[in-house]
């Protein structure tokens, strides 16, 4: 029989993340070395609706999704399992990824909250949060983030609490400078959607211009401009309009349409592309294993090495840091390489006990095997502290063969003798 829960107090999605924060009294703007102010906002341009930079963007989340968390030391045990598999009970370890590298390219700043047992200083997971504006206040000297969300939410955090992650920070000391810089080549591509649009639109009417054959007045140019445009519907079946004598000329009107063409609008999506530092081939999933080491360096690795970065600064204290507790992320490259290219590098890799077999294994899609996890070396490799020791033995052997090999012959000489 299934065991019966006790009762449950259900509790926002904000009160289970912030506990019911208290907010504090602020002593104002927390100064910074530039004039810029401390704050960002939530840019409404419209950079995840549309369609080419939600696929570049979501694409990239995509292949991000794939790292896998690495936790060194022994502090915080609960921060390390929740983020192994569930950094809270609502995201899986790769939809967390997923939306923190969306919140980073949608933003320029992401921002990730731990979440902390009732104690208040065991960390129990981690939460991406998506404020509509964050603000740096002075909190007694100290430096704490004002977050505002939609639903008229706000709660003060400190800042040694708060994971910040940034793309493009120059101007602002805290955060990024925003991502308004693509305004311009969004308005392109929403003006050429327009503007195919308004073509097909205009290409579907059957437009005419008609010359009456006399001067009429304005009901009479009405009800023959009616009766003509009478012809033009759907129940004409055989698709033919004639006019009498009430008109001298009728001439039809070619539609024509403004649109980018091909070489213009290419420069624009290469300005999206240019802008998220992807490409084409990474979209449409067509990157050769090059293309995709390139994305990897490029793209994919420092956002690892932040993210690790980031949740190890709120994570451990400098303490715990400096006896080796780390988080990392990293990723298995290999599973987007060439058959050939697999092979070459397990073998050179476990033949030098560098790789285990199940590592190998790994690398093809294949599971794990008991006894996998040994590393194992060919016996012709020697350690290259020992190639003096293991020469002169052999040299010293050699040596004493040979002089066996004299003995005996002389002997063998004498007596012949």
């Amino acid at each position: 029989m299934a065991r019966r829960k006790g009762p449950r107090r259900f509790r926002s999605l904000f009160d289970s993340i912030f506990h019911h924060a208290e907010m504090k009294a602020v002593s104002g703007y927390f100064s910074t070395f530039t004039a810029y102010s401390p704050s960002f906002t939530t840019w409404r341009g419209g950079i995840y609706e549309a369609e080419l930079t939600r696929s570049i963007i979501e694409s990239g989340a995509s292949h991000a999704s794939k790292l896998k968390p690495e936790v060194s030391g022994t502090a915080q045990p609960a921060a390390k399992r929740a983020l192994e598999r569930q950094p809270n009970p609502w995201m899986t370890t790769p939809q967390f990824i997923r939306r923190v590298w969306t919140i980073l390219e949608v933003n320029d700043t992401a921002l990730i909250i731990p979440l902390m047992a009732d104690d208040g200083e065991t960390i129990v997971g981690y939460y991406p949060v998506l404020p509509s504006r964050c603000t740096a206040y002075d909190v007694d000297g100290e430096l704490w983030l004002k977050l505002d969300f939609a639903a008229s939410d706000s709660v003060l955090v400190e800042w040694s609490r708060v994971g910040v992650m940034t793309r493009h920070q120059y101007r602002s000391d805290l955060f990024g400078d925003g991502t308004n810089v693509l305004g311009p080549t969004l308005e392109l591509i929403d003006a050429q959607h327009q503007a195919e649009a308004a073509a097909i639109r205009q290409g579907a009417a059957v437009r005419f211009i008609g010359k009456l054959s006399q001067n009429r007045n304005d009901e009479d140019m009405k009800s023959a401009r009616e009766r003509f445009n009478s012809q033009l519907s759907s129940d004409n079946a055989g698709g033919i309009a004639v006019y009498d004598r009430l008109f001298d000329e009728v001439q039809q009107v070619t539609p024509t349409s403004y649109t980018v063409d091909a070489d213009q609008m290419e420069r624009i999506e290469r300005a999206a592309y240019r802008f998220f530092g992807c490409s084409e081939e990474i979209v449409l999933n067509k990157a050769d294993e090059d293309a995709f080491n390139s994305f990897y360096e490029g793209k994919i690795e420092p956002f690892a090495v932040q993210l690790g970065s980031v949740l190890t600064a709120m994570t451990f204290s400098p303490t715990e840091i400096s006896h080796g507790n780390e988080i990392m992320f990293s990723a298995n490259r290999l599973e987007f390489a060439s058959n050939a290219t697999k092979l070459s590098v397990s073998m050179a890799l476990f033949d030098r006990g560098v790789w285990s077999g199940n590592q190998v294994a790994e690398v093809f899609q294949s599971p794990p095997y008991e006894g996998g996890d040994r590393h194992v070396i060919r016996g012709e490799y020697i350690d290259l502290s020992l190639i003096s020791e293991h020469t002169a033995q052999q040299a010293a052997d050699a040596a004493g063969t040979n002089s066996a090999i004299d003995r005996m012959q002389g002997n063998g000489d004498s007596n012949a003798s």
